[in-house]
């Protein structure tokens, strides 16, 4: 790596600060390279590490500076403790709020199951009257008759009820997605 690559790279990583800040930031390892000679650039460039770990120090040195500089500053201090109070204050209702947004759902979900098993039961109960229309079929083929039409109905009652519970889930997952601002892909599906 040359001085010219080391500067320019060292210069980019620095784009966070300032122009003036990054400026002087440069000028002051322009220097450094200028006393050590061109002969010793290699040297200076090992002593100094990689560009990206100079910048690191730097951007590590401004932050310090920033955060010994803030707390003068009585405005963000201030905005803290408004912060703070307003955490105090609104935890007594959040957290019950949070709690029965919680329990409404586990509310919705264990009625669905409720009504999923409901409906295993009519699909069971249509394959029981089916089988028993064929037990009847010839002893008395018109109560037969009555049993395959009610087992069909059991069963499209049934299917039914699927449809509808499957669409409920979907939009309940759609709604929890809304609330705790997940994207509906998932983590990985963004």
């Amino acid at each position: 790596m040359t001085r010219q690559e080391f500067m320019g790279e060292l210069r980019e990583r620095l784009g966070r600060l300032s122009p003036e800040e990054r400026d002087a930031a440069c000028a002051y390892y322009e220097e450094y390279f200028d006393e050590a000679g061109p002969d010793k650039e290699r040297d200076v460039i090992r002593e100094l590490g990689s560009p990206q770990s100079v910048a690191s120090r730097i951007l590590a040195d401004h932050a310090v500076k920033a955060a010994r500089e803030s707390p003068g500053n009585p405005g963000k201090g201030l905005s803290a403790l408004w912060f703070v109070l307003l955490a105090v204050v609104a935890a007594p209702m959040a957290l019950p709020a949070i709690l029965a947004i919680v329990g409404a759902i586990v509310a919705v979900v264990a009625t669905l199951f409720a009504v999923g098993i409901g409906a295993i039961g009519l699909v069971i109960g249509g394959v029981a009257l089916f089988v028993g229309g064929f037990v009847n079929l010839f002893i008395t083929p018109a109560s037969a008759l009555v049993l395959f039409g009610v087992a069909f109905l059991l069963w499209g009652a049934g299917k039914i009820v699927f449809a509808i519970i499957g669409a409920l889930f979907s939009l309940l997952g759609q709604l929890v997605s809304w609330l705790f601002g997940r994207a509906p892909g998932g983590y990985y599906g963004r």
